[in-house]
């Protein structure tokens, strides 16, 4: 606005860098001699009135002979803007006025207060968010500005979090070290320049801290360059952009909706980018594991596949401090500050096994169970051919490989149950029924007296116990006259 040369304009119109020029023009027309004399200047003097130059943005709107119409019509339209936004601190543009004391005046009044009231704007004071000197959005004061920036902060650290770092700022006490197992945040910054600073803007550019938020967390639109991929289309490109393809398609006049694009050509899009990145600096202090490392020893008179733990491995523990840098959420950078082992880790020992497993039997068969009695021979009963022996109660339910062989079939089998065969390699095979669970697997080669099963009553059996078969050359034989227990 401008500044009253005779008081203020009125009691509830505000004004805020207002500037006046006042440049007086003393116009005289001198007619005839100085023989006029002193009397005639005072004369000519008393009969001088002044009017009023009217600028606008430099520009010069018009002539009006009195300073309270100006007056009037900037509080006219104050108190008019004032309906609409109430809450808000208004005022009116700079205007220029620049006296002249005339002998004749010529003012017209009218026509400048049309052009000014159809020109002149209201303004409201304003708090803007500027990021690299670019304003960004405009709030109706500092505290309104500053919470939605510690809003758009809040989303990566809590509320907590930011009034400690406040407090900090206005304390001279050194930081604590951290303590073990903690975290603390230490900065929360922005990426960019930002800052907030007082303007004067259209009302209806002010905006809530709720839509400051969401336009912070938006960013702006920004044109960019996308590779075409072997799977792309026009509309999945368009779409992973959030553009419409008839948005897609302006931003590249050469292209038609029905286009084929290929991989490798190039397609401008538009894609949203932050204004700025919120950069968090964080400490933590952590306990973590040192993983233990393994041996193996290899032992010539273990069989192969077969291993024991000589030494239980054990982890062991170190303390860690370091500086973890996160950039809108996503960690960029991390820096160890410290680095302490508090227990050294444990070595595990392991033997293995190098010793190669025979498939082929010596013809001696052992005991295939852990003790046990035999139940029931080969030979007739209940009216049919039992075709092996029946071993129970066994003072330990493993069954075992009577011979070296191979595992020619492991698994459910009717009658039979979980059954189990051995080809030995040399024309003789055995048989292990009614098993509980199966420990091997077809192709497997085992030796004598390995565990290959455990003793059970699955199929048609009327109890625990081991149906145990023996063939030779495809012959049935007794198992009794080739075991030895």
């Amino acid at each position: 606005m401008f500044k009253r040369i005779n008081g203020l304009i009125g009691n509830n119109v505000q004004h805020t860098k207002n500037k006046i020029m006042k440049k007086a023009f003393f116009s005289l027309a001198f007619a005839g001699t100085l023989s006029l004399g002193f009397g005639s200047a005072a004369s000519a003097e008393e009969s001088l009135e002044t009017v009023y130059h009217v600028y606008l943005d430099g520009e010069r709107v018009g002539t009006v002979d009195s300073q309270q119409l100006i007056d009037n019509l900037s509080k006219k339209k104050i108190e008019e803007a004032k309906k609409t936004y109430k809450d808000y601190q208004l005022t009116v543009e700079e205007i220029e006025l620049i006296p002249e004391q005339m002998f004749r005046p010529v003012s017209n009044n009218e026509e400048t207060l049309n052009k000014l009231n159809a020109d002149l704007q209201v303004v409201a004071e304003a708090a803007s968010i500027k990021i690299d000197d670019k304003t960004i959005a405009s709030f109706k004061n500092k505290e309104e500005a500053e919470t939605a920036l510690n809003k758009f902060k809040g989303k990566y650290v809590s509320e907590d979090d930011l009034k400690h770092l406040e407090t900090l700022k206005h304390t001279s006490v050194p930081l604590q070290p951290i303590k073990e197992n903690e975290s603390r945040i230490l900065d929360v910054s922005f990426t960019d320049k930002v800052s907030v600073s007082e303007e004067k803007v259209a009302p209806e550019k002010l905006i809530s801290v709720e839509d400051g938020l969401k336009l912070l967390e938006k960013g702006t639109l920004e044109e960019k360059k996308h590779e075409v991929k072997e799977t792309d289309v026009l509309g999945k490109v368009a779409s992973e952009y959030k553009l419409t393809l008839d948005d897609l398609l302006a931003l590249n006049p050469g292209i038609k909706e029905d286009d084929v694009i290929k991989p490798g050509d190039e397609l401008n899009v538009k894609e949203y980018k932050p204004f700025t990145n919120v950069l968090v600096k964080e400490e933590v202090s952590k306990k973590e594991a040192i993983a233990y490392e393994t041996e193996v020893i290899e032992d010539a008179s273990m069989f192969k596949g077969d291993k024991k733990t000589k030494q239980e491995g054990k982890d062991g523990q170190k303390l860690l401090n370091y500086m973890v840098y996160k950039e809108n959420g996503n960690e960029v950078k991390r820096d160890t500050t410290k680095d302490e082992t508090l227990t050294e880790p444990v070595k595990e020992i392991i033997v293995k096994g190098t010793k190669v497993v025979p498939s082929r039997g010596n013809g001696s068969l052992t005991w295939p169970a852990v003790d046990g009695y035999v139940s029931s021979k080969l030979g007739t009963r209940w009216g049919k051919m039992h075709k092996g022996i029946d071993i129970a109660r066994p003072s330990d339910r493993t069954i075992k490989a009577a011979d070296n062989g191979k595992i020619v079939s492991a698994g459910n089998s009717g009658a039979y149950g979980n059954k189990i065969e051995i080809d030995h390699g040399n024309g003789m095979k055995t048989v292990y029924a009614h098993l509980d669970s199966i420990s091997v697997s077809v192709g497997q080669t085992v030796s004598q007296g390995q565990k290959i099963g455990v003793m059970g009553s699955t199929g048609r059996s009327t109890g625990v116990h081991l149906h145990f078969e023996v063939y030779e050359n495809g012959n049935l034989k007794n198992p009794l006259d080739y075991l030895k227990k």
